[in-house]
């Protein structure tokens, strides 16, 4: 399938594991294809030319900049699919008439708790998704959740599923020690956080447990404007010497480090109705890994938990039973049995048929 493909994305594609797999399939498929991002990495992938936009770190001027500037580079290329691989991609693509637009609404995008206190903000990209929505032929969504609540409001039959599993070609090899970088003995726990670091992601309760475990220490790979909020907070508690910021990882190596973790955290909590459906890609990613899961008993990443047996659910407050369940977990040591279960259904392999389908079709 010889065809054009413009991916694009507000953020650095090198860090962004939806967009590095999603990449990989299509040149694997022998399409041409042109990533447009606002990072500042390397200016091709694979021999495929990266498009990078500078933008201002904040401000309705962002959104300004990278839409017309996607929409003039999206004029030149004149490509036959376009994927917006977010809202914010979304107003240019569907410029380009006659492309196959793709919308990854990984996000319920109008729903994110950023937007909780902000009406104004939330009516705007209420009325941006709703005017392009509907101009697309298909949208991918991360889980079967979310695209009921994105058919009850457009009335959209052109939804699929696209879960954020890691490649198969990440499984860890143990080229990098998370152990070595730090100075942690392997007699030491390792909880472990990581992602963006945004209020409400569960990595304070995550902290507060280490209180409970005094061989335990937190590392958190990531970043985001909640990091000074929570360097203060390991102050507060006298446990600054056992948190470790690590910053953010490039994704191909993101794998490779987290595998030392004894136990994956992902305790969310429903402050908004895009929490409330989360199924972050973090928990197959510390699957793959071998590493346990805790996560918050909300309904998508429940139905994963439970299926899979790759972990356990509790209430994201509930202090006392995220206490047993760790205990549980360490005393279980079926990090190889986890990981087995990740190679065999949690893996993108598993899927790209169907986003190669979706690319193919006309909507």
């Amino acid at each position: 399938m010889n065809k054009s493909v413009v991916l694009i994305f507000l953020g650095d594609f090198f860090f962004d594991a939806r967009c590095i797999n999603m990449a990989n399939t299509i040149i694997d498929a022998g399409m041409d294809i042109n990533i447009i991002d606002a990072g500042n990495s390397d200016n091709n992938y694979h021999g495929k030319p990266i498009h990078h936009i500078s933008l201002p770190e904040r401000g309705l001027i962002k959104y300004i900049k990278f839409h017309l500037r996607v929409k003039n580079i999206l004029r030149k290329l004149q490509p036959e699919i376009i994927i917006a691989g977010d809202l914010y991609s979304l107003p240019a693509s569907t410029s380009i008439k006659k492309a196959h637009v793709v919308f990854d609404s990984r996000e319920l995008y109008t729903q994110l708790a950023g937007l909780n206190t902000k009406p104004v903000r939330q009516y705007f990209w209420s009325w941006i998704e709703k005017t392009h929505i509907t101009k697309v032929r298909s949208i991918i969504v991360t889980a079967p959740g979310d695209g009921i609540i994105l058919n009850k409001i457009y009335k959209i039959l052109n939804i699929d599923t696209i879960y954020n599993f890691p490649s198969q070609k990440l499984k860890p090899t143990g080229k990098l020690s998370l152990r070595k970088k730090l100075n942690l003995p392997e007699k030491k726990i390792i909880f472990l956080y990581q992602g963006v670091l945004h209020e409400g992601r569960g990595i304070k309760q995550m902290i507060q447990l280490l209180l409970h475990f005094k061989n335990a220490h937190a590392v958190i790979i990531g970043k985001g404007c909640y990091k000074n909020a929570l360097k203060n907070y390991t102050q507060t508690l006298g446990l600054a010497n056992r948190t470790h910021f690590y910053g953010a990882v490039p994704y191909l190596e993101l794998l490779e480090l987290s595998a030392d973790a004894s136990i994956g955290f992902s305790l969310i909590k429903p402050i908004s109705k895009s929490y409330e459906q989360a199924l972050p890609n973090k928990l197959f990613e510390y699957a793959l890994a071998g590493i346990p899961v805790i996560a918050s008993k909300l309904p998508e990443m429940e139905k994963i938990i439970n299926k899979y047996q790759i972990g356990y659910t509790v209430e994201y407050d509930d202090l006392k039973a995220q206490i047993q369940v760790i205990k549980k977990i360490l005393d279980e040591n079926n990090r190889t049995e986890i990981q087995q279960i990740a190679e065999q259904h949690l893996v993108w392999e598993s899927q790209e048929n169907l986003f190669l389908k979706i690319l193919e079709s006309n909507g």
